[in-house]
């Protein structure tokens, strides 16, 4: 047994010898490298990237909308830019629309609190416009890059292309209305925290994204020389939200017309407050109201965070109204402005959490004094109204899908002094079906 054992003892001594040799002889394996990590100061979603402090959330969003007598998500009666005024069989009645953003959020602390950049864009097709000849463009001319947000914040600013601080609140459907304020420029903004949820902001916009015509033309405006500025006061507590705003917005001339410089300007207030006495905590009412002279785009009137809008309506048959929207008119060495306003009020209802409706409804009136009618045959005064109802299902989580429902009406409400335009005085009214399928991640 003794020499069993010591045979064994020696063979096991042997192997380990061996063993060992062959392992010093081979690589040691690398401790495992965590390549993504979990960033939690800013929510869920984001992930350090490596080798770095920065916190970066990747996500997007794609839609295919369609429908009925709407363009772009909004009805085409508020539309400039069409061929000619008259809507007949040569006009799509049916458009379409289909887009795809990638969203990339990146955020770093510092001293000086948090900095943040944040993208959205990504490619966009639109049908050819409204009114087109019945010659409808091939796919692929359609089809171009859009940006929806490319902005900075850090330490109380606000840097890039993203919603104007004049805005409050967002539209209760998906069609956007034409007396609901809202842009999407260029901008550099201050924001000062002020206790309590109340913030201060005082915000220089780029000017020529809110031209709507001078003397009912757009190549009447001379260069910019200043931007619209902006300022609000926001107070955002577990009730809800409210805000009042104000803004200067340059008007200047070319040099055929020379009639000097001015400014117009633009006020309002919204609210905006949770009703959950009504069976869901997401219920809500939103109003707003803006007033302005010689500062028309900031009633909301384009219905578009990104164009601007020359004429309101469609003629069909010979009859409704052609109407003609302004900042301004010239009128020997003076600019007339023209003045007005808009009202917006909507309730949003959750059915249950996955279903929800929207119930809105617009006006918008725009008004030129006598001295401007008298000048300029067709600077008719005009009113928009319009009503909403919106109903979003989410059978799973981040995917709508929407049908909109909307009746508009363009009406002049005077016409010019002196000649009657032929298209004046006209109402008209216009139906829109609009359905979207979005998904979001």
């Amino acid at each position: 047994m003794d020499r069993i054992s010591k045979g064994l003892l020696g063979a096991a001594a042997g192997i380990a010898l061996v063993s060992g040799a062959q392992a010093a002889d081979m690589p040691v394996k690398a401790k495992a490298v965590e390549y993504v990590k979990i960033c939690s100061a800013y929510g869920a979603g984001f992930y350090y990237i490596p080798g770095t402090d920065i916190c970066l959330r990747v996500g997007g969003y794609v839609f295919l909308e369609t429908g009925v007598k709407g363009r772009n998500a909004a009805v085409d009666v508020l539309y400039e830019g069409i061929s000619d005024s008259v809507f007949n069989s040569n006009d799509n009645y049916m458009q379409w629309r289909a887009r795809g953003h990638i969203i990339l959020d990146a955020r770093q602390n510092t001293a000086y609190g948090t900095l943040r950049a944040y993208l959205v864009g990504g490619v966009s097709y639109a049908t050819t416009a409204a009114n087109d000849g019945g010659v409808q463009a091939p796919a692929g001319t359609n089809t171009a890059a859009s940006l929806d947000r490319a902005f900075i914040e850090f330490a109380g600013f606000t840097a890039g292309f993203t919603e104007s601080f004049f805005s409050f609140g967002g539209a209760y459907s998906v069609i956007a209305s034409g007396s609901l304020s809202w842009d999407w420029l260029p901008l550099l903004a201050y924001t000062a925290q002020l206790g309590s949820g109340v913030t201060a902001t005082i915000s220089l916009e780029d000017a020529g994204a809110r031209r709507s015509t001078m003397s009912g033309n757009t190549a009447a405006y001379g260069g910019t020389n200043a931007p619209d500025i902006v300022g609000s006061v926001r107070v955002t507590q577990a009730w809800g939200s409210a805000q009042i705003m104000g803004a200067l917005h340059e008007l200047k001339q070319n040099t055929v017309f020379q009639h000097g410089t001015s400014w117009g300007y633009a006020v309002g207030a919204g609210i905006e407050v949770k009703t959950p006495q009504t069976g869901n905590p997401n219920n809500s009412l939103l109003l707003q109201g803006v007033y302005a002279k010689g500062a028309v785009e900031f009633t909301g009137i384009a219905a578009s965070p990104v164009t601007t809008v020359g004429f309101l309506g469609f003629v069909t048959g010979a009859t409704g109204p052609l109407v003609v929207v302004a900042d301004a008119v010239g009128a020997d060495e003076s600019l007339n402005k023209s003045t007005a306003w808009s009202a917006y009020a909507g309730y949003r209802h959750y059915w249950t959490p996955s279903l929800r409706t929207g119930f809105a409804a617009g006006i918008t009136d725009i008004g030129y004094g006598s001295a401007e009618k008298a000048l300029a045959a067709g600077f008719s005064d005009a009113r928009l109204w319009q009503g909403f109802i919106s109903t979003i299902w989410s059978p799973v989580a981040g995917l709508d899908l929407s049908l909109d429902l909307v009746y508009s009406n363009v009406k002049t409400t005077s016409c010019a002094d002196g000649s009657t335009p032929i298209f004046c005085p006209g109402s008209e009214d216009v139906w829109t079906a609009w359905t979207r399928i979005r998904r979001n991640f």
